[in-house]
Parts: C-alpha cells; structure tokens; sequence
C-alpha cells in the first residue's frame, strides 16, 4: 500500500495558521493555509521551509485547498502565493471565493496600514493571489490532473465551508477543516458520503468539550436581551445604557441576528432545520 505522509506547517499543536502538508501516492496536497492571529512576526505564518528544501513549490505541490475563510484557515495564502512563490491551483468554494479577499483586505489594513507592520502582503499580492483560485461546487469532483482528484462537501460552520476527500488510486484522504454537525438558523450539520477513507483528519478544538445545546444556549442569550430590554438597555450592574453587543461579523454573527429577529416570534421548529447541502 503507497504511503501516506502528513505533515502539520501549522497548528499541530495549538490553534491557527492550519496547513497541512500530505503526501498520498506521490502527490502532495496542502490543506490550507491560515494565519496564526496571537503573533505579529514571521511566527504567524506556517513554515513552508519543510515543503521542499529545493526547486520551486509549484514544481512540488500539485495543489492547495482552502476549507472556509476564517483567517486561521486562509490568512497566509496571499504571503504563500506572492511573496513565498508558488503559481499552482487553489481551490475552494464559490462563497469562500468570494469572502476570502474581503477578509483578507480588511486584516492587511490592521496590520500595515494601522500597526505599521513589515513583511506582509499588499493589496495587489492578495488580488493576484485570487486569480490563481479554482471555485468547486459541492459535490463536484475535480480532476486536478490524471491521478488526482478532489471533492468538495458542505461541513456547516460557516457559509462556504467544505470538507474535502482527496483520492489518488485507490487511496484517499478526508479533511474536514471546522464542521458542524447540529445544525442552527443559518446553517445546516456537515455532510458527507458515506466512505472509508485510509486516513481523516479533522478539527478537533472542541473535541473534549462538553457544551450546552445550541437551543439551550440561545434561549439564554435570548432570555438576557429580554431582560436587558426591559431595563432600558442597561446591563444588569450597569447605571447607564444603551447595553453593547459585540460580536465579529465573520460568519457566526447570523445566528445570532436570526435568533434576535424571531425573539417576540411563535417558536417553529424550522427555524432550526435550514436546507442542507446548498
């Protein structure tokens, strides 16, 4: 049986810059390429010294896929591509096509334009980077060349997120990046046909994590913005108002602004089942 081989760029150990580097029948595929957010240097991006010690990265990988784009998943890609060097196919959804470069645009402006930070991408590095970009749809099996393919499967978590099974032969892989499997009011449970890959991997940050319900979860916050309400939109130790809601706006806000939306509505249990596998 031809080896399998994965090496961890980033987030072996802890959380961001995730980049995977596997090697399945002489094909070498890197599983995205993010960015880690604690680190202001070089640290932030993944070591792509270990991908090969000589020749060009395009000669080496014979592709790059991109799950979703949180920029713990995606935020080295434009530093990967323009400054690193490497001129091969990038897949992804058509969603994270599309929220990628905004993302990635709004972090730069953070980091050079108001931090003042070297070493980093330009706008134009992220706009070049996007042209080298290939968009699936799920489901969709892509012929990356004539042993190697790829499919897409929605994995919840956040619009345009996929799972990805990559197959040389006989022999496959399955990443699945971050998923969900309990759906919510904007996004429905991972999917994925039923397989027996020769090797998964997975997300991971919440695996010894026991948590309350999502519905639980909700009508607690819900139960505290009624209260907060009626306060005048004060908090509850707070003397004056109006009481904040700060939340990030990339991907995971809209369950909230849904539940907000059907607080003074009759609750049906639809709202909780949303059309999977868009």
């Amino acid at each position: 049986m031809p080896e399998i081989r994965v090496t961890p760029l980033g987030a072996g150990q802890d959380v961001g810059r995730s980049c995977i580097l596997v090697s399945i029948a002489g094909k070498n595929v890197m599983l995205d390429c993010g960015m880690h957010m604690g680190f202001s240097d070089d640290r932030r991006f993944p070591d792509f010294s270990y991908i090969t010690q000589s020749g060009r990265l395009t000669d080496f990988l014979d592709c790059v896929i991109i799950s979703h784009f949180h920029l713990d998943h995606c935020g080295a890609l434009p530093y990967f591509s323009e400054m690193v060097g490497y001129d091969g196919p990038i897949y992804m959804t058509h969603p994270t096509q599309a929220i990628c470069p905004i993302l990635l645009e709004d972090y730069r402006k953070i980091a050079v334009d108001k931090k003042g930070e070297a070493n980093f991408f330009t706008s134009q590095m992220i706009k070049d980077c996007m042209k080298k970009v290939v968009a699936v749809h799920l489901h969709q099996t892509v012929q990356v060349d004539d042993e190697l393919e790829i499919k897409a499967y929605y994995a919840g978590h956040v619009l345009g997120a996929a799972m990805f099974q990559i197959k040389v032969g006989s022999e496959s892989v399955v990443y699945t990046g971050d998923y969900n499997m309990t759906p919510d009011r904007h996004l429905g449970a991972a999917w994925i046909d039923k397989c027996r890959p020769n090797l998964l991997i997975t997300e991971s940050t919440y695996a010894t994590t026991i948590r309350d319900s999502k519905r639980c979860r909700e009508r607690d916050f819900l139960k505290k913005v009624h209260e907060t309400v009626e306060r005048g939109g004060k908090g509850a130790h707070e003397p004056e108002g109006p009481h904040l809601l700060l939340h990030g706006a990339d991907g995971e806000g809209q369950p909230l602004l849904q539940a907000l939306h059907h607080l003074d509505q009759p609750e049906d249990p639809q709202d909780f089942c949303p059309e999977e596998h868009v």
